[in-house]
């Protein structure tokens, strides 16, 4: 089996905007098969090992916290852990550090990152990966978080709590999910 079975024919721009661009792709497998719009979304900027974005699971007195988040796409809340992208120039490390302080308003040092791996969130259609992280010991910083679109509120839970969230659906989020069973060694 070649490296590459799917060969790009084409790529054509539908759509940008600050973060991502959008493409229609025509590609095609060894047997011959076509897709001539295959939709491909691609964040702006991208670290050398090519990861996009960043979540980080905060451990704050024991307990974890997560924000609130009504999410257009899915018409629902749920509870996922700070997460976003790398800015142009930006480690995986440093956008993990300002995405935890911009969403819950908690500060931690760079060696209380603990690295949980990284994870491609729908490679079916997003050119992207995400590194996970847990950042233990943190520390209240900024008394309100900013407001991002969605973002209700910062809520913190013990592991058992945590685990009830999980198994009740209200975790949908990879992300979140992977960050959670990686960090509390919950057997997938």
């Amino acid at each position: 089996m070649p490296d590459h079975p799917i060969t790009l024919l084409g790529r054509r721009e539908v759509c940008r905007n600050a973060v991502f661009t959008v493409y229609f792709d025509h590609i095609r497998d060894p047997a011959g098969n076509e897709v001539t719009d295959y939709l491909t979304v691609v964040p702006r900027h991208r670290a050398a090992d090519g990861v996009t974005g960043v979540a980080v699971l905060p451990v704050l007195e024991n307990k974890f916290g997560l924000i609130r988040i009504y999410r257009h796409s899915l018409c629902k809340h749920g509870w996922e852990v700070a997460r976003g992208f790398i800015d142009e120039d930006e480690t995986a490390a440093t956008a993990a550090l300002r995405e935890l302080a911009e969403e819950t308003g908690l500060v931690a040092a760079s060696g209380s990152l603990r690295e949980l791996g990284t994870l491609a969130p729908e490679p079916g259609v997003l050119e992207a990966r995400v590194r996970l992280f847990a950042a233990e010991g943190c520390a209240r910083g900024q008394d309100t978080p900013g407001s991002e679109m969605g973002h209700l509120e910062v809520k913190y839970f013990t592991r058992q709590e945590l685990i009830g969230l999980i198994e009740d659906g209200e975790v949908m989020d990879p992300c979140t999910l992977v960050c959670c069973y990686r960090y509390l060694g919950l057997p997938a």
